[in-house]
């Protein structure tokens, strides 16, 4: 082996040869070795977003999620904080998170569901209609003269008063942590949601409709239906739908928002909602197996999708 003085002795030709070749390459692993240059700029061939795209993503969200746009502040203390963290999906996750944590994420979540299940109407609005309903059909209400019919001392009345407390407190109850399944369950339950509905059969399909987002079959509404009647014999099954026996509307509201096709339906809905699209089979499969199959949660699939380099793409 020669040592170092021997490249002196190496013929001229040889040396304008190799050198080119040997400084090239180390160039080139120099420049893979760094992770910025002179001045604090990414290497060549490395996307990076501009604050323009951030705050373009940032912007969008908070409209998502908070149903207003940042302020001046709040705008560039995020933009500076993804740009630092490289923009990646963790980064955006844990920005998402903060705003789900929000109060105006939960306002703005029951704002949809209650729009979307009372035809338009707030949860107020819905049970002063049908508390007005009912205490102008129910002979042992009709005496009552409450500006707010809710309040009235009937057992029918007391009832939906009771309800209607309930579900004004669920924006805080989502906040404080309760799932969303078990908020929407709530809704589906109460007599304000289906005492419009009319018979048993539409009761079921409004079910389907606004809760598992199709239209139920003519087996599963005669099922339902026979649910909502009852079981002829005590402790008998009435009826059976996506395999599950049940005797009673409780019964099929625990089928429903215990069943995979719930399940589905909320991965639906995130990806229309957010996206603007359906998820592909493989999304479905791959979603819907992150959701807890008695009691799922919706926050998971909304940090998923809103934090998604496709929602920043937007």
């Amino acid at each position: 082996m020669g040592n170092a003085e021997d490249l002196v002795q190496l013929p001229r030709w040889v040396i304008s040869v190799v050198w080119p070749v040997v400084w090239t390459l180390a160039w080139t692993l120099g420049a893979g070795a760094c992770s910025e240059t002179v001045g604090g700029q990414k290497p060549v061939g490395k996307a990076v977003d501009t604050d323009a795209q951030l705050q373009r993503y940032l912007r969008h969200a908070y409209l998502d999620l908070s149903g207003h746009g940042p302020s001046d502040s709040e705008l560039g203390d995020a933009t500076a904080r993804l740009r630092d963290a490289s923009n990646t999906a963790g980064a955006r996750g844990e920005l998402v998170d903060d705003l789900i944590a929000k109060d105006a994420f939960a306002q703005v979540w029951f704002g949809e569901l209650e729009n979307g299940i009372f035809g338009g109407n707030s949860v107020d609005q819905q049970y002063t209609l049908v508390c007005n309903l009912v205490r102008g059909t129910t002979p042992a209400c009709m005496s009552c003269v409450q500006a707010d019919a809710c309040t009235c001392p009937c057992p029918p009345l007391q009832a939906l008063g009771t309800e209607r407390t309930q579900l004004r407190a669920s924006a805080g109850d989502l906040g404080g942590g309760t799932r969303s399944a078990t908020i929407e369950r709530r809704y589906a339950m109460a007599g304000g949601y289906f005492a419009l509905a009319g018979t048993p059969e539409a009761r079921v399909k409004a079910l389907f409709d606004d809760f598992l987002a199709r239209t139920a079959e003519p087996d599963e509404v005669e099922n339902g239906r026979s649910m909502i009647f009852g079981s002829i014999l005590p402790g008998s099954p009435a009826g059976l739908v996506f395999h599950r026996h049940g005797a009673s509307y409780a019964d099929l509201i625990d089928i429903v928002f215990r069943s995979e096709v719930y399940r589905e339906a909320m991965v639906r809905r995130m990806f229309d909602r957010y996206l603007a699209r359906s998820p592909s089979a493989g999304e479905l499969a791959h979603f819907v197996s992150t959701l807890d199959a008695n009691d799922p949660d919706a926050r998971g699939l909304v940090r998923a999708v809103v934090s998604s380099r496709e929602y920043f793409a937007q």
